[in-house]
């Protein structure tokens, strides 16, 4: 089972539930300017052996400055950095137990694939066995022994991406650092490689941490996320909860598709809202901060919801919206409708393509009923 399974399943690999774990890694009140920017705001962290944690963020949010500075290519302007209670936050690049393996991968294009393996450990001054013997084995790891002689232009681009793990593993840091790595590969070979990622890092035991700005590839290989903006942690978690629970409404916009409801707070204790121009109220299941007629807003995963056709059945007492079909999107396994609402604005609703072939009984222009669990409407904040 691979970690992010692991953790979401609620299995016994879930170091930062317990309290007396030791962290592996720690980030404690980071901060880095650059001039008057500041690029990281104070962030404090703790990372634990043997997780994939991912860095999440669009361009500008400082995760990559961050990833950055545990390498050693940055200084940070204040906080320190440890890495096995020991204090990296001073130590040059080329003295940390830390390696990196960046987007463009770096490779040596006049050296074959062995030797660009090879090349961190011949450098260290390893003697020729043993670096003859952690070739062979990071060959097998990446499962490229029958390419060892060629270079890198006589490989595809995932087997190149291969090759650069190959090589930042090879001097067995005892944290991985991968900006943007699977950025350059399609989007079919790139999910493929997200896998074998995981299955490596799982096999070795290693601390991974991965910089992106794709939500799908971090929900994928992470144990735990970090989504960032603006040089702080938005939220922290699991990536289901990440995904089910959101923090604020940046964090909910961010992560995947989303419908956000506005309206007013009718009952703070039962948790109802009243939606503009909706007939029936939304019930959120749970109790609500806030004042009777507060301002508030609600997220809804579009897979949360049910589209049926106005004439299917008795309205619900809460949790309704109507509208009428203006596009449909078939994706082979699953359609996507929108819908424009009664009230205004678009909901975007995710149906499951369960039967080959099946007809669609919903139709562009066709009068529409979205219904959904109370337990699917969360809240936001900000």
């Amino acid at each position: 089972m691979d970690p992010q399974r692991r953790a979401a399943s609620g299995s016994s690999f879930a170091p930062w539930r317990d309290p007396a774990a030791r962290p592996h890694l720690r980030i404690v009140d980071v901060v880095k300017d650059f001039g008057d920017a500041r690029a990281v705001d104070n962030i404090s962290l703790d990372i634990f052996g043997a997780e994939f944690f991912a860095l999440l963020g669009p361009s500008g949010c400082g995760k990559t400055t961050l990833l950055r500075m545990l390498a050693g290519f940055e200084t940070p302007t204040s906080g320190r950095i440890e890495l096995d209670g020991q204090d990296l936050t001073a130590v040059p690049p080329h003295e940390r137990p830390v390696n990196m393996m960046f987007q463009s991968y770096a490779l040596f294009p006049h050296m074959s694939v062995a030797k660009n393996i090879a090349f961190g450990l011949e450098m260290d001054r390893l003697p020729k066995a043993e670096v003859s013997r952690r070739v062979e084995e990071m060959l097998a790891l990446v499962k490229l022994e029958r390419f060892a002689g060629r270079k890198p232009q006589q490989l595809s681009g995932g087997q190149r991406q291969r090759v650069a793990l190959a090589r930042a593993l090879a001097k067995k840091p005892k944290l991985l650092l991968l900006d943007e790595p699977l950025g350059a590969l399609d989007k079919k070979l790139r999910e493929e490689t997200q896998f074998e990622l995981v299955n490596i890092q799982e096999s070795l035991g290693l601390t991974f941490v991965i910089v992106t700005h794709d939500q799908e590839e971090a929900m994928t290989v992470a144990t735990r996320l970090a989504v960032m903006r603006d040089g702080k942690i938005a939220q922290l978690g699991e990536p289901r909860e990440v995904y089910d629970a959101p923090a604020s409404r940046y964090v909910a916009e961010f992560i995947g598709d989303v419908n956000i409801l506005e309206g007013r707070l009718e009952d703070p204790e039962a948790g109802v809202i009243r939606i503009d121009g909706a007939a029936a109220p939304v019930q959120a299941g749970r109790p609500i901060s806030g004042a009777k007629g507060a301002p508030v807003a609600v997220a809804l995963r579009p897979e949360k919801l049910v589209i049926e056709r106005r004439d299917d059945g008795p309205d619900p007492e809460a949790n309704m919206l109507d509208g009428v079909v203006e596009d449909i999107a078939y994706l082979g396994d699953m359609s996507i409708f929108r819908v424009r609402l009664s009230g205004g604005g678009l909901a975007r609703v995710a149906r499951t393509n369960r039967v080959r072939l099946q007809s669609q009984t919903i139709l562009w222009e066709d009068p529409v009923r979205l219904s959904w669990d109370a337990q699917a409407v969360v809240p936001l904040e900000g």
